[in-house]
């Protein structure tokens, strides 16, 4: 009787019209017209439609679901799900009612939209399949200073990572599978790499040096966008791993003095840097370079290793200083209209590197100065020196406060204005300069070892008292020029500490206080220690009657501080005189 009851009661609530396509349903038993493009049209102003409950295991123990089959799950990640042919799908979100977080927390599942700032650590929820489909996004709202860590449940990960990081301005959205954590539209670009520009989190040189002074994690690059970046005070960079700024194409980014750095460097590095593809202008404002420490770049880190690499800098007082032992490798860059000079090393510590290779000064007092440091070494090789005035220098060195283990000038070019290289003294006994080879140079001539003896009417006499003993040769130089030997009469001390072949060519005259005498002349390294080279007899005619002589000498492995002299010897005892001498040696 009910079941008659019920079918009689819908039946008067369904309007139908003959055969029609389309049905209408209204809780008041009132008929009316089903829209026409609906098959079926429920009509209420109190009441809803109720579809199948179910939870997530019932939902996903459907088999083979209809596409468009719909249902409403109510336990996990609760709402209405559709099947759309491949998967399940939640339809819309849950209520996504901003949260703001500033102290570390971890989430519920029901703060979906969450607005972080400051340095905080942000926990998602503990999810498990049923919370299958769970999106949250997080957004860093902060400041360029706050670092906003996300970190998953214990047991869970972050696209198989324990943590992910927001920089300011930044959302990423956290999408729950199967008890882990997925990052919607992740973003795969490096780690560790920041880019400033004015619509990035960071905006300016001195807002992502401060984040990184607080959260650098490791190696970092700063990119920087195209454009004009100020700077109106200097900006230090002491950092625990090394940092690399560079612009994105060659000349694209420009550092530009700004009100407030007057009497400043623009930079302090004291911690490992590279600079790369950046142009350094000290125009921006009026005035600047023309004070000490008005400079681009000062290298003050001890032991560091840092590189400039496609750069310009213009209008300084100094383009870069170094200050300490730190090594410097700078490739490919242009120095111009320095008041100053575009490179000083004014090391305060011993062991500086310096080395440049295919870079260009133009209109710069002096180009290069190495003023100040010990045992430095250096390598200035295919490089171009413009000089603008005639009292402008390409390369001045200051030999009483400076000293090289190696110091490589080679391969550069000069445009014969002002002076080319000046400070060196390859003449000194002391070999303070022996050890900066100058090779190949466009402007100035080649400083390989070499030295040449003159000895006219010498007087002094070598007393050969044994038969077959030598004994060096006597006498006193009448001038010399040397480059990189210590001359002191017969001997010749070689300085540099590279090893160099030897070419010798010994000529004179002798004269010989007796009669029937057989003399030995040769060269000795080192001292008399039985190796002698180019040995030649001569057996004079007459007694004190001159006797010309002439020998040349190869020899190989001439290290710092070989010495050679000229030793001679007789079958007979006599006095030998060497009253003229002309000694050339030549290395390579």
């Amino acid at each position: 009787m009910k079941q008659i009851l019920m079918v009689t009661i819908v039946a008067s609530m369904i309007n139908t019209n003959g055969l029609a396509q389309n049905v209408g349903i209204s809780d008041d038993g009132n008929s009316f017209t089903p829209n026409s493009t609906s098959v079926l049209e429920l009509k209420s102003t109190s009441k809803g439609i109720l579809i199948p409950r179910m939870t997530n295991s019932d939902r996903v123990a459907i088999s083979s679901p209809a596409t468009g089959l719909m249902v409403y799950q109510t336990d996990g990640n609760a709402g209405f799900w559709f099947y759309n042919g491949t998967q399940w799908t939640k339809i819309g979100t849950e209520d996504a009612n901003p949260v703001s977080k500033t102290v570390s927390c971890t989430l519920t599942t029901n703060e979906t939209l969450v607005l972080a700032s400051n340095d905080i650590t942000i926990t998602l929820p503990a999810i498990s399949s049923a919370n299958n489909g769970l999106a949250i996004t997080i957004k860093n709202v902060g400041s360029y200073k706050d670092l906003i860590v996300i970190q998953p449940n214990s047991g869970s990960y972050i696209d198989s990572k324990n943590s992910t990081k927001l920089y300011r301005w930044e959302s990423k959205t956290f999408l729950a599978v199967n008890g882990e954590w997925m990052i919607k539209e992740k973003d795969l670009s490096p780690e560790n790499v920041f880019d400033v520009s004015p619509n990035g989190s960071w905006t300016t040189l001195d807002e992502i040096i401060e984040f990184l002074d607080e959260h650098m994690s490791n190696a970092s690059i700063v990119r920087l966008n195209s454009g004009t970046y100020s700077i109106s005070s200097t900006i230090t960079i002491d950092l625990p791993y090394s940092l690399t700024i560079e612009g994105i194409s060659y000349g694209s980014a420009i550092i530009q003095s700004a009100s407030g750095l007057d009497d400043q460097p623009m930079f302090v590095c004291e911690s490992e840097c590279y600079f790369k593809m950046l142009t350094f202008d000290g125009s921006g404002l009026s005035g600047y370079g023309s004070s000490v420490n008005e400079d681009a770049i000062h290298f003050n880190g001890s032991g560091t290793y840092n590189e400039v690499k496609d750069c310009v800098f213009s209008t300084f007082y100094r383009g870069i200083t170094v200050t300490t032992d730190a090594e410097l490798w700078i490739f490919e860059t242009d120095f111009e209209d320095m008041t100053f000079a575009g490179i000083q090393i004014k090391s305060s510590t011993s062991g500086t590197t310096f080395k440049i290779s295919e870079c260009d000064f133009m209109n710069c007092r002096r180009g290069l100065e190495l003023n100040k440091g010990s045992e430095i070494t250096a390598s200035i090789m295919n490089c171009g020196f413009y000089n603008e005035q005639g009292t402008d220098t390409a390369v001045t060195y200051y030999g009483g406060n400076i000293s090289f283990s190696d110091l490589f000038f080679t391969n550069n070019t000069w445009n014969y204005t002002g002076k080319f290289f000046e400070g060196y003294d390859f003449t000194r006994s002391d070999g303070r300069d022996a050890n900066i080879k100058i090779l190949n140079n466009s402007g100035i001539e080649d400083q390989n070892p070499k030295c040449k003896i003159n000895v006219n009417n010498n007087s002094s006499t070598t007393n050969i008292s044994c038969s077959g003993t030598w004994y060096k040769a006597q006498w006193t130089n009448t001038s010399y020029l040397t480059c990189k030997f210590a001359v002191n009469n017969n001997r010749i001390t070689y300085q540099p500490n590279n090893k160099m072949y030897g070419m010798f060519i010994i000529t004179g005259n002798i004269s010989v206080s007796s009669t029937s005498r057989i003399i030995s002349i040769g060269l000795v390294k080192n001292g008399n220690t039985g190796v002698r080279y180019g040995e030649c007899d001569l057996r004079p005619s007459a007694a004190s009657s001159p006797m010309q002589f002439a020998t040349v000498i190869f020899v190989g492995d001439i290290s710092q501080n070989d010495y050679f002299e000229v030793y001679c010897a007789a079958n007979a005892s006599c006095t030998v005189t060497f009253q003229d001498v002309q000694w050339f040696t030549v290395t390579y």
